[in-house]
């Protein structure tokens, strides 16, 4: 069930894609164009706050979403205490890394018609001196 102030949170479908055919459709190419847009804007965002810290990549930042809307450091790194920190409490950010997945979630759905994906897969989004990756991974098979 979600709180009041996480459904607040929430972005809605409208918000997150934008304006929509007259017949109510969006091509898959505009959601997947809109999702690397929302993914950029996250990393310029993650990165202006994480010079504030001076925190420089490489190492790589893997993030995923943990419990209760927070975001969390997925991978080892030296600046691990200060990155999690950074993240901790830090709702714009999550909230545009939910932003970020749903529209990934959308395009993988579209993508993969009709494949069931297990709960055990989290978003990843990888903050790296090359640029933002953003990607699947089933944390079963580690």
């Amino acid at each position: 069930m979600m709180s009041l102030e996480t459904a607040s949170a929430a972005p809605s479908i409208s918000q997150l894609l934008g304006k929509l055919a007259d017949d109510g459709s969006i091509a898959l190419s505009e959601i997947r164009e809109k999702a690397n847009h929302e993914l950029s804007s996250f990393a310029e965002l993650a990165q202006k706050e994480l010079n504030q810290f001076d925190i420089s990549m490489p190492p790589a930042i893997s993030l995923i979403s943990g419990d209760g809307f927070q975001l969390k450091l997925e991978n080892a790194h030296p600046n691990e205490a200060e990155i999690q920190n950074w993240l901790q409490g830090n709702l714009i950010l999550a909230r545009k890394f939910k932003e970020v997945e749903v529209l990934f979630e959308f395009v993988r759905a579209a993508e993969s018609a009709g494949e069931i994906f297990p709960e055990s897969c989290n978003f990843h989004i990888g903050l790296t001196s090359a640029g933002p990756i953003a990607y699947f991974e089933d944390h079963h098979s580690q």
